[in-house]
């Protein structure tokens, strides 16, 4: 009897995917553990449900190694509201740096490094911008 090989018919696409999870998931792990190691876990925790959830901005070394990381807040509205008032006058990167300093949780100077290195915040407001996006949602013309 020939048995189909069920891994064989993933696509290329499927196959960077799967791979890029199991990146994002070692990353996370790697976040989590720096987090409780620089703050505990029950502080962690505190933030994450005073907050509603956190995301983490890692800065790595040239290993892949945590080298500094801003802990944010979801972004509101109110964050959106404040920062737009800079967008029009100053342009995409003031916006987006006045929206990471009122999402940063850990205002300290691991906190701020990526705010203040210019070469981390280049690099950190791109990857900001995934808190951007939120929930899925589509505008459909009837």
């Amino acid at each position: 009897m020939i048995q189909e090989n069920n891994k064989a018919k993933r696509t290329l696409k499927q196959i960077r995917e799967e791979e890029k999870k199991v990146i994002e998931t070692a990353l996370k792990e790697k976040c989590e553990a720096y987090a409780e190691a620089k703050y505990t876990k029950e502080q962690i925790v505190r933030w994450s449900n005073e907050h509603q959830g956190l995301w983490f901005l890692p800065v790595l070394d040239e290993d892949g190694e945590i080298f500094k990381l801003s802990i944010m807040k979801p972004i509101n509205r109110h964050i959106l509201s404040h920062a737009s008032t800079k967008l029009e006058d100053e342009g995409l990167y003031v916006f987006l740096e006045a929206c990471m300093r009122e999402c940063l949780v850990n205002d300290d100077e691991e906190g701020q490094f990526v705010l203040e290195d210019e070469e981390s915040f280049i690099s950190g407001s791109m990857e900001f911008n995934k808190i951007l996006k939120g929930r899925k949602v589509g505008l459909l013309k009837r």
